[in-house]
C-alpha cells in the first residue's frame, strides 16, 4: 500500500499532544498498527538514503521547550496575537496587547514570556498562525564548564541544552531576547476551524537578531549524505 506520509500519520487533531509511534496501536487497533509499520519502514529507507517509495518522508525533531507558544495573525479579525495553550478554547485567550497578557496570564514566568513574544514575534512576519516552543528566555542563559568546555546552557523543560560557548551558535542566542522552535502551522478562514499541520517554513521568516528562531524539521540529505547498509 502506499506509504503514509508522517502528517497523516499524527491525527488532524488539534496538535496539543503528540504521540508516541507505538501508542498507534493502542489508540487505532489494526490500522494504527498498520500505519507505524509504514512509518517505520519510510524511516528506514530515509536513512539508509534509497528512496525507493519514492517519496521523502519528513521527520520533525521534538524539541523540549517551555511553554508552548503560538502566535500569528487572527483571520478573524487581521490582527497580530501571541497565546499559549487555550488559544482554540471556545473562548480562546488571545493577547493583542501587553494587558491582555496582564489579565489572562497573571503569572509571573509565564507572563514575562509572553510579552517578550509579543514584543519581538512581528518582526519575524509570520503568515498565518504557528506554534512552536519557547527554548529560552536571556534570565534562563547560563555560563556551565562541562568537561573543562565552556558552555551557553538553558533548560526550558526537562532536558538541558548546552551549547559551545566560543561558537556562533552561542553568540546569536547571547544577543537574542528569547528563542523558538517552530513545530506547527495552522490554516483556515476562521481560528475556531483552523487544521493542524507539519510543514512550517521558516525560510519565509524574517532574520532579526533579537529572536533565535528554527523549525523543528529533521533535513532529509538522502542523496548526498546516508548511512550505509553496514
Amino acid at each position: 500500500g502506499k506509504m503514509h506520509s508522517f502528517k497523516t500519520f499524527i491525527n488532524e487533531e488539534k496538535n496539543l499532544h503528540l504521540e508516541h509511534i507505538e501508542d498507534e496501536v493502542l489508540n487505532n487497533g489494526v490500522d494504527g498498527t498498520r500505519q507505524a509499520i509504514n512509518f517505520l519502514r519510510g524511516l528506514r529507507d530515509m536513512l539508509a538514503g534509497s528512496t525507493k517509495s519514492g517519496k521523502q518522508v519528513r521527520i520533525t525533531v521534538k524539541w523540549d521547550g517551555a511553554p508552548a507558544i503560538f502566535a500569528g495573525i487572527n483571520p478573524d479579525n487581521g490582527k497580530f496575537f501571541v497565546g499559549t495553550k487555550g488559544v482554540f478554547n471556545k473562548n480562546p485567550k488571545l493577547n493583542y496587547t501587553p494587558e491582555d497578557i496582564d489579565k489572562n496570564h497573571p503569572v509571573e514566568g509565564l507572563n514575562r514570556k509572553l510579552k517578550l513574544a509579543l514584543e519581538f514575534l512581528p518582526e519575524l512576519g509570520i503568515q498565518g498562525v504557528v506554534q512552536g516552543d519557547m527554548m529560552y528566555s536571556q534570565e534562563d542563559l547560563q555560563d556551565e564548564t562541562i568537561d573543562s568546555e565552556e558552555y551557553l546552557t538553558f533548560k526550558p523543560n526537562t532536558i538541558v541544552y548546552a551549547v559551545p560557548k566560543n561558537s556562533n551558535l552561542a553568540k546569536q542566542i547571547s544577543l537574542s531576547k528569547f528563542g523558538i522552535v517552530f513545530h506547527t502551522r495552522y490554516v483556515g478562514d476562521s481560528l475556531s476551524e483552523m487544521d493542524a499541520n507539519f510543514d512550517v517554513d521558516v525560510s519565509k521568516m524574517s532574520k532579526t537578531p533579537n529572536v533565535w528562531f528554527r523549525d523543528a524539521e529533521y533535513e532529509d540529505v538522502s542523496g548526498s549524505a546516508s548511512m550505509t547498509e553496514k
